[in-house]
């Protein structure tokens, strides 16, 4: 069994013997291909299936045995297990390398334009920012990256990547995917086929603890934080909340998980209970803090007083709202971009506008924006401009006339995105349940994890619906990079 663990998601790769760096080994490996673009993986995926198919030991009692692990482990959405496969996500090295160098420059066009927001603030009001998201994004958080720990949602096909939605509010999930792995590894076929081939893992869990201790002695901090995992009592991710406290304890830095509620600000110190906080891990969603608080709230005092580092930032939200991919996609602010990162959008982000009766381009052609996506509904997807698990999204293609009609309507009520819908295909893979499994063709959507701009792992979700969502009914399973045969 050979597995390349990647601990730091740095610049090199090494297995039980051999070290070797990045950009040699992509080099290598893409200059010995001699087949089809992708023939390792779609070699590998077929041997795994073919494993599968030859193991009569794939019992219900199996099966139950991954669900017991499951609970046993807290990969758990709610009550409900995230594992649905008994394969792994693979994608091949080019591929990989491509999805983190496309990723890695998006979220830097995406830093710009915070940098950009924050220095003339009137185009907040474009981004769809409240007054009170807009007050807080003005506060300097101490340190100079906004999206500290983010996750970018994209679908990856052989070459083509398309990254639809950045989820810069601390995104969930970040302990799944070494965890499915491991869980995978239960099953004779993984332990078989990890034999034939080299793959590689990642540890994004680790890689937000040294980033989180990294941007708190940015901001000031000299001795190990405390840290606060903060979020509403009894949410479905609250297992997420228990291993990460339980990684990072165990590593020497004092955590505990507290609601909003939970907090005092007394002496410029932020408490909850007797426990002093340092840093808070914010998995609470702004615009739903901000519903229940106002500006004298414990958390939002001791983060203007710069008595608590905060990640991520409340300026998050400039990069958060689904209107930012208006800036990477418009031609007006091109000219914040380098070249690299303006190539990157336009191969890999779809044209996005927020809905309001207005004019617009697209293709570099003037367009009445409500008229075009009438006439073309086919071409686009509705999207709330700040909301999160599948709601309120409507497909163009999946519509008739009235029901798009409908849908506008909808949109110029609240506050939506229309974005250029994306060429979704299915892929194969080994589905069980409590007594069976089978072949079912499934949306998968690859979402690397980056920390202060740079990808370590991601995560994986699959779904019968074009809508992939854990939220929503989806599930996930394990993510390697497979390297080459073993």
């Amino acid at each position: 069994m050979v597995i390349a663990n990647r601990k730091s998601c740095g610049g090199s790769f090494f297995n039980q013997s051999v070290e070797f760096t990045f950009g040699d080994q992509l080099a290598e490996f893409l200059n010995t291909r001699t087949t089809t673009k992708h023939a390792l993986r779609e070699r590998a995926i077929a041997e795994y299936h073919d494993l599968l198919v030859a193991d009569e030991a794939l019992t219900p009692a199996v099966f139950e045995k991954l669900r017991s692990a499951m609970r046993r482990n807290r990969l758990l959405y709610g009550e409900r297990p995230i594992g649905v496969a008994l394969r792994p996500h693979l994608l091949d090295e080019k591929q990989f390398h491509t999805l983190t160098q496309t990723a890695q420059r998006i979220a830097s066009a995406l830093e710009k334009v915070a940098t950009a927001v924050v220095q003339s603030p009137d185009l907040m009001s474009q981004l769809g920012l409240t007054d009170a998201e807009h007050s807080l994004a003005l506060v300097d958080p101490g340190f100079s990256t906004v999206g500290i720990t983010t996750r970018l949602d994209a679908f990856v096909r052989d070459d083509e990547i398309k990254f639809v939605e950045y989820n810069a509010e601390n995104p969930s999930s970040l302990s799944d995917q070494e965890e499915l792995n491991r869980l995978l590894f239960e099953l004779p076929t993984m332990a078989t086929f990890a034999g034939r081939y080299r793959l590689r893992q990642f540890s994004p869990v680790e890689r937000l603890r040294e980033t989180l201790l990294s941007t708190y002695r940015e901001w000031g901090g000299t001795a190990v934080p405390n840290v606060a995992i903060l979020d509403w009592k009894n949410l479905p991710t609250s297992n997420e909340f228990i291993l990460l406290r339980n990684h990072f304890t165990a590593h020497g830095v004092p955590t505990i998980i507290c609601s909003p509620d939970d907090l005092e600000y007394r002496s410029g110190e932020l408490r909850c209970g007797v426990f002093r906080i340092d840093l808070v891990y914010k998995r609470v969603i702004i615009h739903e803090f901000l519903a229940r608080y106002d500006e004298t709230h414990p958390l939002i005092r001791a983060y203007v007083n710069h008595d608590v580092c905060l990640v991520n930032p409340f300026r998050c939200k400039i990069v958060h709202k689904k209107a930012a991919f208006e800036m990477l996609t418009d031609d007006e602010h091109q000219n914040w971009f380098t070249q690299s990162e303006k190539e990157a959008l336009h191969h890999s982000v779809p044209w996005t506008r927020r809905v309001a009766d207005r004019k617009t381009t697209r293709k570099g052609r003037p367009i009445d924006l409500l008229e075009f996506i009438h006439k073309n509904r086919s071409l686009f997807v509705l999207k709330p401009n700040d909301d999160y698990g599948g709601h309120g999204i409507y497909l163009g293609a999946r519509s008739d006339e009235r029901e798009w009609d409908n849908a506008i309507a909808s949109a110029l009520s609240g506050d939506y995105v229309v974005q250029e819908a994306i060429d979704l295909r299915t892929e194969e893979f080994p589905i069980f349940s409590d007594r069976n499994w089978k072949f079912q063709p499934m949306f998968v959507d690859t979402n690397p994890f980056l920390f202060r701009g740079n990808v370590c792992g991601a995560m994986v979700r699959l779904s019968s619906s074009p809508i992939v969502n854990v939220t929503s009914g989806g599930g996930e399973t394990g993510f390697f990079v497979i390297e080459a045969a073993a």
